[in-house]
């Protein structure tokens, strides 16, 4: 199987788009089906207004994949549903008027409260009375992939509070007047067959030449025995733990056990990889962090050449490359007073080798990734929002991809309310530099 980096994204494609964010500084929804480059424009132009600009996520793993911090760390929310009450004034408050720019990834799954704590936060915290306290806004997702968590019970009182539940529901959005940004050349996939099936999948209608083209990609092999050729992607962490270790107990010679350095807060359930990580000659991995000598990039698999005490070696394309552990860093935003700037303090760090077992991956680590041979295990169906779209977007190619059973309508599973803004983007939809005013009604 090959283990070739993904080919480079063309960044002149950003150009545009990071002169709308410069220059422009309106607040922007930038969104995108899988493989567009969301991530690497994200980070571009983090890295281009670093002292000035904070990262955001909704949860802990996204915010450590975003180099950020948490929404409600950084406001000090309640793991709840927030009210009005609850948001007070920050100590570091000043921390709050430094930031020219707030960028939020995975926009998609913020809930309407959440939204709507984050403006009032602002406002009363910079003393100013505009939307998001006169903050530059960069929303970042796709809404036809992660939804909010919504609890049984709580969308009517979303509906009557903030006039829905999703983070384009409250006033403040609307108040906003947020451009929507659009990416449309997709990197990852090149078939023009292939990317009419994703779509279709994307939207949960299927035509039937497109269920006919999914058919045939059905593999007469199981997960396990697909997984010498393919990474298999499947629904549960269990799953894809039970194919990883009984290939790795398969294979000849001593297992070893790689344990990680964590210092200061670093919530196991936010590990990148594990630890300990138990690892073998001869075992597939996939690579978790870019190379500085660009001999991989997150997302290359490889096979592990040598597993000892001291060192880890990977053989990628027939080289041989020793791999150094590497650190994950827990963010929290703060004030540099005497610099009069806003400042990234490292409060936990995790160290250890940027590998995972790769014969199988949940289909939730799997987001971001490019792989050449995907085969979706589809035994126990699919149960989420966009689990199906997420899976097959994997895939470079349409004869990389295999199916353990044909794809169903029961595994499109899709929450039709998070799909108001999806609809809107394809109404609106632009390529190159072309923008339009996202407007709700």
């Amino acid at each position: 199987m090959s283990h070739a980096a993904p080919p480079p994204i063309d960044h002149d494609i950003y150009a545009p788009v990071l002169k709308v964010l410069e220059k422009s500084r309106d607040n922007v929804y930038l969104t995108g089906r899988a493989g567009t480059g969301k991530t690497t424009l994200l980070k571009t132009f983090v890295a281009r207004n670093a002292s000035t600009t904070a990262v955001l996520a909704p949860t802990g793993i996204a915010a450590v994949n975003a180099g950020g911090q948490t929404i409600h760390s950084f406001f000090r929310l309640p793991p709840r549903l927030i009210e009005p009450d609850d948001v007070k004034r920050i100590r570091y408050a000043s921390a709050l008027r430094a930031i020219d720019t707030l960028v939020i990834d995975e926009a998609s799954m913020i809930r309407a409260d959440v939204m709507a704590a984050i403006d009032r936060s602002l406002r009363l915290n910079r003393g100013v009375d505009a939307p998001f306290g006169g903050v530059q806004m960069v929303l970042v997702g796709d809404p036809y992939q992660l939804p909010p968590v919504i609890e049984r019970g709580l969308e009517d009182y979303l509906q009557d509070t903030h006039n829905g539940s999703y983070f384009f529901s409250p006033p403040a959005f609307r108040e906003g007047g947020f451009r929507l940004i659009e990416l449309t050349q997709v990197f990852r996939q090149s078939d023009p067959v292939f990317l009419d099936v994703l779509a279709g999948v994307r939207r949960a209608q299927l035509d039937q030449d497109q269920a006919e083209i999914l058919a045939a990609q059905v593999s007469p092999l199981g997960p396990v025995e697909a997984s010498k050729t393919h990474v298999v992607l499947t629904g549960t962490n269990n799953a894809a733990f039970n194919i990883n270790h009984s290939r790795l107990d398969a294979l000849p010679g001593p297992v070893r056990a790689y344990e990680a350095t964590v210092k200061g807060e670093f919530d196991p359930r936010l590990y990148p990889t594990e630890s300990p990580l138990y690892l073998k000659t001869g075992a597939r991995v996939i690579m978790l962090k870019n190379d500085p000598d660009k001999n991989w990039v997150n997302g290359t698999l490889a096979i592990v050449h040598n597993a000892d005490e001291k060192k880890l070696s990977v053989e990628i394309d027939g080289k041989i490359h020793e791999v150094e552990p590497e650190a994950w860093e827990r963010i929290r935003y703060g004030f540099d007073a005497q610099n009069e700037k806003l400042k990234k303090e490292v409060v936990g760090t995790f160290k250890q080798y940027p590998v995972r077992l790769a014969w199988a991956l949940t289909i939730h680590k799997s987001q971001g990734q490019s792989l050449d041979k995907v085969y979706v295990d589809l035994r126990r169906g699919l149960f989420a929002h966009g689990q199906a779209y997420v899976a097959l977007s994997r895939c470079r190619t349409l004869e990389g991809l295999a199916l353990s059973r044909p794809l169903e309508p029961r595994d499109m599973v899709l929450d039709r309310r998070a799909l108001a803004l999806g609809r809107l983007c394809d109404e609106t939809a632009f390529s190159g530099g072309r923008m339009a005013r996202l407007e709700m009604e």
